[in-house]
């Protein structure tokens, strides 16, 4: 976390976030939207990425996020309904998954490269890669 992150995230919710958000991702890879305010996008499905691919290729990332309690079951229930969707097994990856439905919930996200952030990666980085070269038996 930032150093501020908690004055950061009080000033996001108060000041920034949109009434319908249902949630909001704290540091978003490669996102893919419209801006709505100085920290915020939109996230809209990529529609220059194949549906059968699950729009994959954009806001990769579940870093930080927040999710409005009152939207939580209805989110959940849409979000399952599309990563255990057998027609779109790239949907397996849940952050992308997410992104695909962004047409029906409301999702939101705070870019990646901005500086100062939310977030920091801490050197971590992600093991998408590395599960995505794995040994499949």
């Amino acid at each position: 976390l930032e150093d501020d992150f908690a004055i950061k995230l009080k000033r996001l919710l108060t000041s920034e976030a949109p009434c319908d958000w249902a949630t909001i991702s704290l540091k978003s890879a490669c996102p893919y939207g419209v801006c709505v305010t100085p920290h915020l996008t939109k996230v809209l499905p990529d529609i220059n990425e194949p549906a059968d691919r699950c729009r994959h290729g954009v806001n990769y990332g579940f870093y930080g996020m927040l999710y409005k309690v009152s939207e939580l079951n209805s989110l959940r229930a849409t979000l399952a309904a599309r990563v255990w969707d057998p027609s779109v097994p790239h949907c397996l990856d849940v952050d992308v998954a997410l992104a695909s439905i962004s047409d029906q919930v409301a999702y939101y996200a705070v870019p990646f490269w901005q500086r100062p952030g939310f977030l920091q990666m801490g050197g971590h980085g992600s093991t998408r890669t590395q599960n995505d070269h794995g040994q499949v038996d």
